[in-house]
């Protein structure tokens, strides 16, 4: 096949993971057509460790910090391939991935994008958890309540990336509130089931662990994507994404704050099967 995908890594002082991302990128059964790294506003120290992949990566610079939903919207501005594939910074990819998915958006030209089954891997580099529950064809009714997709998994069409506006830097859960955004436009992800990212959480104190980010970030979503959701799933739909809400964050929390989301959740109606 030829090569059509354009990776983008985001990168934020970072240089402790980076090279084994990049490398899982350069090691791909399927070339990619290009590997862009963000430089998002790094220090001096990090910034320089990005010297040694000038032979291998485009490397987009921003002066200051922007976030990592500018840090991936402007690495696809700066892309050229037909479709996009996202890889943080300190997660990697099993070499197979580039082939399999693009080998499934050229057999099935009418789907937008795909994305895998992932390794949740803990600080020791070993696998904690395989997510590999998913449905095969994603659609908003599967997204009521939660993102089944993750970042480093996913390819996306680039147009249609472009089309939705990319990650909105507004909103703190970015991917859950675009992946809304695409699905109610229509498009459809199709899903491996196979793990070929491994994902990086446990012990690595990483955003998405804080229970700000799942309280704040899901908020905003629901404000952002509640019309949606009550037209997919009624009122039902709104009561078991607020609950669960709460049940994430309470997940997350300590003392008082923990109490108070645990009381939250289970107060809140819900119908779950």
């Amino acid at each position: 096949m030829a090569a059509k995908t354009s990776v983008v890594i985001p990168y934020f002082n970072n240089q402790q993971f980076i090279s084994k991302a990049v490398h899982s990128v350069i090691e791909q059964t399927q070339p990619a057509l290009e590997l862009i790294i963000v430089n998002d506003g790094s220090s001096k120290e990090a910034r320089e460790y990005l010297e040694q992949f000038n032979s291998v990566a485009t490397i987009v610079d921003h002066p200051t910090n922007l976030g990592i939903a500018n840090a991936r919207n402007n690495g696809v501005k700066a892309a050229k391939g037909e479709f996009i594939a996202f890889l943080d910074a300190d997660d990697y990819w099993d070499k197979n991935k580039l082939a399999l998915q693009q080998d499934i958006m050229e057999n099935e030209p009418g789907l937008s994008g795909c994305h895998c089954a992932t390794n949740i891997f803990s600080q020791e580099g070993e696998a904690i958890e395989t997510c590999d529950a998913k449905p095969v064809y994603l659609s908003i009714s599967d997204s009521l309540i939660d993102s089944h997709i993750v970042p480093s998994s996913w390819l996306v069409k680039r147009e249609h990336f472009l089309d939705a506006k990319g990650f909105d830097s507004e909103v703190i859960a970015e991917d859950y509130d675009l992946f809304l955004t695409l699905l109610a436009k229509g498009h459809q992800y199709k899903f491996i089931a196979k793990p070929l990212v491994w994902f990086r959480r446990a012990n690595q104190g990483n955003e998405s662990s804080r229970w700000q980010y799942i309280f704040y970030g899901r908020l905003r979503v629901f404000k952002k994507h509640w019309r949606d959701l009550y037209k997919v799933g009624g009122a039902w739909a709104l009561c078991n994404n607020l609950q669960r809400t709460f049940e994430l964050a309470a997940w997350r929390a300590t003392g008082i704050r923990y109490f108070i989301y645990r009381l939250a959740a289970a107060l809140i109606p819900n119908n779950y099967k």
